[in-house]
């Protein structure tokens, strides 16, 4: 069973944890409370079924929900380590998150070479959001990435299963990478 490391990013605020605990099945324990941010990371155990992953029927999941204070940068090179993906979430609704999300995108994608189905970029709608789920102005390096908009209260099912797929092709891209690892050895 492969074991996949999936590193939740973004600008603080913008509901990484929200939908951490959603995707884990974890029980909130500050549903509709006030605003308590996450202090350096989170990791998240669980077993899910990905989508299109081919033979992998399971896989186990750790989520690392990663906060969004850049007074834990110092931190962010041991969270990188051995990452099989990254998922930024941002909040549409903040203008200052869809440049923020360039810096988050240079410091865990582009420094560490992962390839564009690794990584996800998830516009997460609160409650009351006025943006639509459409096109959104993003540098031209970040429309390359997949982008799932995502509502809680609305659509949670589609979460999940944007979730599961975006795992397949994290598991399908490390399935790939071991099985030419193994070539190498052979040959």
């Amino acid at each position: 069973m492969f074991k996949a490391k999936i590193l939740f990013i973004g600008p603080s605020e913008s509901g990484k944890t929200v939908v951490a605990n959603f995707l884990s099945d974890t029980a909130a324990e500050n549903v509709g409370g006030e605003y308590r941010p996450t202090q350096g990371v989170r990791i998240l155990e669980f077993e899910s079924q990905p989508e299109g992953s081919g033979d992998y029927a399971k896989c186990e999941v750790e989520l690392w929900d990663c906060s969004g204070d850049f007074k834990f940068e110092s931190c962010w090179p041991a969270l990188i380590k051995e990452s099989s993906g990254v998922v930024i979430v941002f909040n549409p609704d903040v203008p200052s998150h869809l440049k923020e999300i360039e810096t988050w995108h240079s410091m865990f994608i582009s420094s560490q070479g992962l390839q564009d189905n690794q990584c996800l970029l998830m516009a997460h709608h609160k409650p009351g959001s006025s943006v639509e789920g459409g096109r959104l102005p993003l540098a031209s390096h970040l429309a390359r990435l997949p982008l799932i908009h995502c509502n809680l209260e609305e659509e949670p099912e589609e979460l999940g299963k944007s979730f599961r797929r975006y795992l397949g092709n994290v598991i399908n891209t490390m399935s790939e990478s071991r099985e030419q690892e193994e070539m190498s050895i052979i040959t």
